[in-house]
C-alpha cells in the first residue's frame, strides 16, 4: 500500500469515527488536496475493497479498510506521543510520526509502543524525564545520582 492509500484511509477513518461517514470535501480539506484527486483515491481504494465510495453519498470503510486504518492511526499517535515525550511540540510531532508511520518496521515499533505505555505507566513525569526535559532547555547534565563506569 502507498504512502498515499495510507493517508487516505487514516483521514476517513478519523471523519468516520467522528460522524460515522465521510464526505470527499472532507477529505480534501484534511489532506489539503483537489476535490478531484480525492474521487481518484476513492475509486482505487474501493478497487482494494477499503472503503465503499457513492458519488453525492458518504464515505465508508469496509470491515478490511477500517480494521487497517485504524492500526495505520493508533501507531501514527503512539509514534507522535514517543515524540512528544522527547519534547517534540504540536504539528512537529504529527508531521515526524506520519512520516516515521510509513516507513518504521514492526519490532521498531513495538519497542517505541512499549517505551510510550513504559512512561505511561507513570503517574508523573519519572526523574529522568524530568532531567532530559531539563538537559535539553539548559544543555547542561542535572545534578542527580549517575551510573557509574568503570
Amino acid at each position: 500500500m502507498s504512502e498515499k492509500e495510507e493517508d487516505y484511509l487514516k483521514a476517513i477513518y478519523k471523519i468516520v469515527e467522528q460522524r460515522g461517514f465521510a464526505r470527499s470535501i472532507e477529505i480534501a480539506e484534511m489532506l489539503d488536496v483537489k476535490p478531484a484527486s480525492v474521487t481518484d483515491m476513492l475509486k482505487k481504494l474501493q478497487g482494494k475493497g477499503f472503503v465503499i465510495y457513492e458519488k453525492y453519498r458518504g464515505i465508508i470503510l469496509t470491515p478490511r479498510g477500517r480494521e487497517i486504518a485504524k492500526k495505520l492511526y493508533e501507531r501514527e499517535r503512539i509514534i507522535e506521543e514517543f515524540f512528544q515525550i522527547f519534547g517534540l511540540k504540536g504539528e512537529n510531532a504529527g508531521i515526524l510520526a506520519n512520516k516515521v508511520e510509513h516507513y518504521i518496521d514492526d519490532e521498531s515499533f513495538s519497542r517505541i509502543k512499549k517505551f510510550v505505555d513504559f512512561v505511561r505507566s507513570f503517574k508523573s513525569n519519572p526523574k529522568w524525564l524530568e532531567h532530559f526535559n531539563e538537559f535539553i532547555k539548559t544543555g547542561k547534565l542535572p545534578e542527580c545520582e549517575r551510573i557509574k563506569k568503570d
